[in-house]
C-alpha cells in the first residue's frame, strides 16, 4: 500500500480538474481547492462535490491567481484540485462565521469544530508511539502532533484577531499555516470552502498526522537603509512616524512622489519579529487618509521601526528556494516529497510577474520535476517566524510540505 497518493488537476472546468485528481486517488481522504473569485464558486464547489462524492472532506476557497505544477504560472480563472490519500494522516474541518464582526468567536468556533471532526487515527497514534520510543530528540522535535491550515476571509481585515483567538485556543505547539482568500480587488466579500460555500468567514482544517508534514514562510525583500520608527498607531493604521504625520515621513522615505497603492506595492516595509533569529516580516502600505495617516495590510505595533525593503530577481529565487529548504527540514527532511502547497500572497506575485520569477520552477528545481503543487494568491499569509512568531503578513510566501515518509523513517 502507498504511503501517500496525491492526485492534480487544474482547469476552468472544476468537473475536469477534480476528475483529473481523481485518477490516481480513487478514495480521497481530503480534497483541496481553489477557485478564481472571478468564476461561480458555488457552482465549482457542486461540481467537485459531485465528482469526488459525499464523504470526503472538502476545503479551499476563492483566488486571484490559481497555482499548480500543471501550469506555468498563476492562472486566471481556472480551478485547481489536489486529493491527498493517506492511511497516515487524518483532517478535521471547521468554519467559524462572521468573522468582520466577531472574530475571536470565529476563530473558536472554526478551531473547536475541526477538533471535534478530527477522529482518531490507530495508525498515527501508533507511528507517534514508536517514533517516541525510537527516535532521538532532534528528530522527536519535528514530530508535529497537528497542523492548523486556516483560510480567513481577506476581505474581513480580522486576521491579526482571529489569529490571536485562534492560538489561546491551540496553545502555541500546533504549527499554523494558511492564506486569506481573496476577490478581484471589488467590495465583494471573498468565498471559503469548508463542505460547503461560505463569505465572511475562517475556515481551518486541522492535520493529525504520520507523515512527515514541514512549514516554512518567506518572503523576497532584504533590508534596505533607510526607516522610521512608528510613534503613534492603532491596529492597521500608522498615524505619526518619527512624531511626524506618517504621510510626511513615507513621502520623503518613497522619494517625494505622490503616495499611490502602486508605489506602496512596490515598496513594502520591514519590521524586525520579536523572536531570537529578529528576522523581517513584511508589511504593505494600502491607502492614505486626510488626516496624515496611513492604512497597512495588517497591524502595525507602535514603536516598531519600519524598514525599506530591497530585491530583485537572484534574491527573490534564493529566498524562495531558502524557504522551501526550511519547510522540507522542518518536515524532517525526508527523502521523498509527497505535495507543496503554496500561499501566496497577490502583491509577491505582481513583483515576481516583474521579475519574472516562478515558484513552481523553483519548487521542481529543488524537490524534483514530478513533485505535485497546488496554492493561490492571497490577500494576506499566516504563519511562523523560523523562531516561532505566528503572524499574518504581506507579499510572502507560505509554504506546507508533506513527505511521502512516515514519523518513524
Amino acid at each position: 500500500m502507498a504511503i501517500l497518493r496525491v492526485g492534480l488537476g487544474h482547469d476552468q472546468d472544476a468537473s475536469v480538474a477534480a476528475s483529473d485528481a481523481m485518477e490516481l486517488t480513487p478514495k480521497p481522504d481530503l480534497v483541496i481547492c481553489f477557485v478564481s473569485f472571478s468564476l461561480d464558486v458555488e457552482k465549482a464547489y457542486n461540481d467537485i462535490r459531485s465528482v469526488v462524492g459525499d464523504d470526503v472532506p472538502i476545503v479551499g476557497g476563492s483566488s486571484w491567481g490559481e497555482i499548480s505544477s500543471l501550469k506555468q504560472g498563476p492562472q486566471e480563472a481556472s480551478v485547481v484540485v489536489m486529493t491527498l490519500q493517506s492511511a497516515y494522516f487524518s483532517v478535521g474541518l471547521g468554519v467559524g462565521q462572521n468573522l468582520s464582526k466577531q472574530p475571536e468567536r470565529a476563530a473558536k468556533d472554526a478551531i473547536r469544530e475541526a477538533y471535534s471532526n478530527l477522529l482518531s487515527n490507530p495508525a498515527v497514534m501508533s507511528l507517534m508511539a514508536i517514533a517516541l520510543d525510537s527516535k532521538g530528540a532532534k528528530e522527536v522535535s519535528r514530530i508535529k502532533p497537528c497542523i492548523n491550515m486556516v483560510l480567513p476571509d481577506g476581505t474581513s481585515a480580522q486576521e491579526e484577531a482571529f489569529l490571536r483567538s485562534l492560538i489561546l485556543e491551540t496553545g502555541t505547539v500546533s504549527q499554523v499555516i494558511g492564506g486569506s482568500t481573496a476577490t478581484d480587488f471589488s467590495d465583494a466579500k471573498s468565498y471559503q470552502i469548508s463542505n460547503g460555500v461560505h463569505q465572511d468567514s475562517a475556515v481551518v482544517a486541522s492535520f493529525s498526522s504520520g507523515l512527515k508534514i514541514g512549514t516554512a514562510m518567506g518572503h523576497p525583500y532584504v533590508a534596505a537603509n533607510k526607516g522610521a520608527v512608528v510613534t503613534q498607531a492603532k491596529g492597521r493604521t500608522v498615524q505619526m512616524l518619527n512624531g511626524k504625520p506618517a504621510t510626511e515621513v513615507l513621502q520623503k522615505l518613497l522619494g517625494g512622489e505622490e503616495l499611490t497603492p502602486e508605489l506602496f506595492i512596490q515598496n513594502p516595509f520591514g519590521i524586525k519579529s520579536s523572536d531570537v533569529f529578529a528576522e523581517y516580516t513584511i508589511k504593505s502600505a494600502q491607502q492614505v487618509h486626510d488626516d496624515g495617516g496611513v492604512s497597512f495590510y495588517a497591524e502595525i505595533p507602535k514603536g516598531a521601526f519600519l524598514r525599506e525593503m530591497k530585491t530583485d530577481a537572484e534574491i527573490a529565487r534564493e529566498r524562495f528556494k531558502e524557504t522551501l529548504q526550511k519547510a522540507i527540514i522542518d518536515a524532517g527532511s525526508p527523502k521523498k516529497i509527497g505535495a507543496v502547497v503554496i500561499f501566496n500572497c497577490i502583491l509577491r506575485h505582481l513583483l515576481k510577474a516583474r521579475l519574472e520569477v516562478d515558484d513552481v520552477c523553483l519548487v521542481k528545481e529543488v524537490c524534483g520535476e514530478d513533485v505535485p503543487v497546488i496554492g493561490f494568491n492571497t490577500f494576506g499569509e499566516q504563519g511562523a517566524t523560523q523562531g516561532g512568531s505566528i503572524g499574518h503578513y504581506n507579499q510572502t510566501a507560505t509554504i506546507m510540505v508533506i513527505g511521502e515518509e512516515v514519523i518513524t523513517q
